[in-house]
């Protein structure tokens, strides 16, 4: 009776393998193709250039916020792009969330009025936020240049939050990073942001 009814459960059985083993391919093709859209977008989006944006602060001082499209990367396009950097800083591939990576140039040219003491070395000197720069010429034309620069960025992480059935189900959707330099004289020339995805 018990090896009958066994026996009569075979087919049900067989048929919930087949099917679980149905979904599963289903849900990992999924998975591949939703992957391999975001590397296909990545490609695309690897030479793209910045939008900028000018901000006014103030009556005297504007500056430019930068932003671009958000890229995706694997877990391991990130190891194999930032091994040192994160060996060195202690840090596991995949605890990175989000990585960006700013480069700015800090370009001016200004007048100063120089002056010379009794000794006859000629001084001159430009100071404002952001530089300090002192420069001391001697008889001999040997120079000396005391200079410091100093950058400010804000980096805004930009979210649009979502909700669905009242407020029940709610989600947030990633819109890209800004960055805003403070410096007047400094401009971004190089901004890339990019997001790890889940590659399994």
């Amino acid at each position: 009776m018990i090896r009958q009814l066994i026996r009569g459960l075979y087919p049900y059985l067989i048929i919930a393998v087949l099917g679980y083993a149905l979904w599963d391919s289903v849900n990992r093709s999924k998975r591949y193709h939703q992957l391999a859209q975001s590397l296909e977008a990545t490609v695309t989006d690897l030479n793209q250039e910045i939008k900028y944006t000018q901000l006014r602060l103030n009556d005297s001082i504007s500056v430019y916020q930068a932003e671009v499209r958000a890229l995706r990367m694997t877990e391991k396009n990130i190891q194999a792009r930032y091994d040192r950097l994160l060996s060195a800083s202690k840090i596991k591939p995949k605890d990175v969330d989000k990585v960006t990576e700013v480069t700015t140039v800090i370009q001016s040219v200004d007048t100063v009025k120089a002056d010379s003491d009794s000794f006859g070395t000629i001084k001159a000197q430009l100071r404002d936020s952001f530089v300090k720069i002192d420069v001391e010429v001697f008889k001999d034309l040997s120079t000396i240049i005391d200079y410091e620069i100093r950058d400010s960025l804000t980096i805004l992480d930009v979210q649009k939050k979502h909700s669905w059935l009242f407020g029940l189900i709610k989600w947030k959707e990633h819109r890209g990073i800004r960055v805003i330099n403070h410096n007047p004289k400094a401009t971004i020339v190089s901004l890339q942001t990019i997001e790890v995805i889940d590659d399994k």
